[in-house]
């Protein structure tokens, strides 16, 4: 499957907004105006790219710390343990939708599960039966028809597990990683890292360049044209959404977010993305930059697209021209920024 190309292709700049993803086409169709300052020769400081060997230590820790070593214990459970668990969810006497599984694990203290639910865990042992009258949180998001209703959690606890930190070996790798030799998986951490933290740098470069130019900048955007901004974004999470089979107020909901602190902020990113768009299209038109075929070819074979039509199907072709052409300022501005 191909990835969510428009969240993908409005990922250039690390401010996280939607630059580049209007309606609008080619050079000066929008009402927003802009009166450049300078934007050659932006000084910026480098960001480091030394990786140490403490960095690749806590990387390693980290994935260890993800897959703590669990062993069955004959002892009541406490927090930080592990239980196994069978769980049917009952609202009126009756199994709701989503409240049953079995076989589950599940770490007391997680916060995985809703209030309740895994702190009446504690203390039980394996072969216990238990009955957890609960009440959803209102709202809950997850799913609002059980809102703030009283439930019975009907639980069987199938085993209770100790963790202990795991330990950086050949079993390890074989269980959790793609590599059996614990040399070859340190110096793939390392490279993962210097990658990880060049291309860090260079977003980052980008930003500061970027943000400087901004700054410079006399802008006035329209509100037409942000509200054509906030359309696209807002119709952009709603595909996602409906590409994972979910309500828009749900997803948003996972991130702890209701619908209109999320629209509020969509506003916000609005405006920032079309002053960022008008100052983009404002140095492309006197760098005479433009979006030519292969810049359309590599990009669709960047995102593992067959043809560019495909990709333009797909994104929509405005789209796809306002991120090449934002991608090539972008690209414009740092040669010509200087290091401090």
């Amino acid at each position: 499957m191909k990835k969510f190309l428009c969240i993908g292709l409005c990922g250039i700049l690390t401010v996280a907004m939607l630059s580049g993803c209007s309606k609008q086409e080619g050079g000066n169709k929008s009402s927003s105006t802009v009166k450049l300052g300078e934007y050659k020769g932006i000084t910026y400081t480098p960001m480091s790219t030394e990786v140490t060997d403490e960095d690749v230590d806590a990387e390693v820790q980290a994935l260890l710390d993800r897959y703590p070593t669990l062993t069955s214990v004959d002892r009541a459970a406490e927090l930080g343990d592990t239980v196994n668990i069978d769980y049917v969810g009952k609202l009126d006497g009756e199994a709701f939708d989503g409240g049953s599984a079995s076989g589950t694990d599940l770490e007391l203290g997680s916060g995985m599960f809703i209030d309740g639910f895994e702190d009446g865990l504690v203390g039980a042992s394996k072969g216990d039966k238990l009955n957890l009258n609960l009440t959803f949180p209102d709202p809950y998001t997850n799913n609002p028809d059980l809102a703030g209703k009283e439930v019975v959690f009907e639980v069987t606890v199938n085993d209770v597990k100790e963790s202990s930190p795991a330990e950086l070996n050949e079993e390890f790798l074989a269980s959790y990683t793609e590599y059996t030799s614990v040399d070859e998986f340190m110096d793939n951490t390392r490279k993962q890292l210097e990658e990880y933290v060049r291309s860090q740098a260079e977003s980052q470069k980008q930003y500061d360049i970027f943000t400087k130019v901004m700054e410079n900048s006399e802008i006035n955007v329209s509100d037409e044209d942000v509200q054509a901004y906030y359309e696209e974004l807002y119709d952009t999470y709603k595909k996602q959404a409906e590409a994972i089979g979910i309500e828009l107020e749900t997803m948003i909901g996972y991130y702890g977010m209701d619908l209109a602190t999320f629209e509020e902020q969509m506003k916000l990113q609005a405006e920032e993305a079309t002053k960022q768009d008008a100052v983009a299209r404002e140095i492309a038109a006197k760098e005479n930059i433009t979006v030519e075929d292969t810049d359309r070819e590599a990009l669709a074979e960047s995102f593992g697209y067959d043809t560019v039509e495909t990709m333009e199907e797909d994104a929509g072709a405005d789209m796809v021209e306002s991120y090449i052409l934002m991608d090539k300022v972008l690209d414009f501005l740092v040669a010509n920024a200087v290091a401090e």
